[in-house]
C-alpha cells in the first residue's frame, strides 16, 4: 500500500479514536470516579492520541523501510 494513503488512514483512525475517547472517558470518569477527574480523562483522551499516533508512525516508518 502507498505510504501516503496508509498515512491518511491513520490520521482519520486516529482522529476518530480521540473523538471517542472525548465523548466517552469523561462519562466513564464521572461514574467511577466522580466529577473532580474530568479533567484527567481530557488529558488521557490525548495521550492515547498521541500513543496510537506514535506508534502507528512507528510502524508505518518500519514497513517503507
Amino acid at each position: 500500500m502507498d505510504a501516503r494513503l496508509l498515512d491518511v488512514i491513520i490520521g482519520v483512525a486516529a482522529f476518530l479514536i480521540l473523538i471517542a475517547m472525548l465523548a466517552v472517558l469523561p462519562m466513564v470518569t464521572v461514574m467511577v470516579a466522580g466529577a473532580a477527574y474530568i479533567g484527567a480523562a481530557y488529558i488521557v483522551a490525548i495521550v492515547i492520541f498521541v500513543v496510537f499516533l506514535s506508534g502507528a508512525g512507528y510502524l508505518v516508518n518500519e514497513k517503507i523501510t
